[in-house]
This record gives structure tokens, C-alpha cells and sequence, in this order.
């Protein structure tokens, strides 16, 4: 995988443990994934995490800029 050369077909979302106004869970971006470059699984690059942290991320498409 080399930084930055290519787009992440994941960006790695943290569940903060807060909720917002609506009562839905806050998630924060820390981190982004990429498929290895043969075979089947991803490279996951953790960049932070929240301090209040509740252990649960998730992968999710990114967004488009």
C-alpha cells in the first residue's frame, strides 16, 4: 500500500459513545482502508480514535469530495 497514492475504498468510522440532538449515535472518521493487492482482505491505517471510545468501528464507502 502506498501512502497516499490511491483513494481507500473504506474510510474507518468510531463510535464515540455520545449521542447527538436526535439521540443517534456520533460517529467520527479515523482511519481509511484498502484492498491488498492480491488476495482477499484490507489494509486498515488507524490515524486516531475517540477519546471516549466505545471499541466499535465500522467501514463505510467515502464520501465523494
Amino acid at each position: 500500500m502506498a501512502k497516499g497514492t490511491n483513494r481507500p475504498a473504506y474510510a474507518v468510522r468510531a463510535k464515540t459513545g455520545r449521542k447527538d440532538e436526535s439521540d443517534r449515535d456520533i460517529f467520527v472518521t479515523v482511519g481509511a482502508a484498502w484492498p491488498f493487492g492480491s488476495g482477499e482482505g484490507f489494509n486498515v491505517r488507524i490515524n486516531m480514535l475517540p477519546v471516549n471510545f466505545d471499541g466499535l468501528l465500522m467501514l463505510v464507502p467515502p464520501k465523494e469530495e
